[in-house]
């Protein structure tokens, strides 16, 4: 398994949130902006539930070190990257 046998693609996605440390009446809570996250990687799986980006593969076995996963729902946009020559 190789980098070239995956795309290369670009997540826009909402991150979910929460919080612990400081009390919030409902009004200050419903005012606390939504996360944009962006996420570059290759696309390893996607099915009608995730997508799976993997970020750093060891060797041709296909072992990914640092991978993320992101449900459907959160995400907003995926773009394919074009090919780095």
């Amino acid at each position: 398994m190789k980098t070239e046998d995956f795309e290369f693609v670009k997540v826009d996605w909402l991150d979910a949130q929460s919080g612990f440390s400081v009390p919030m009446d409902l009004e200050e809570l419903m005012s606390v902006p939504m996360v944009e996250t962006t996420s570059v990687g290759c696309l390893v799986h996607e099915d009608k539930e995730k997508i799976v980006l993997g970020f750093m593969m060891f060797g041709k076995e296909g072992y990914f070190k640092h991978w993320q996963m992101i449900p459907r729902g959160m995400i907003k946009k995926i773009t394919k990257l074009k090919e780095m020559k």
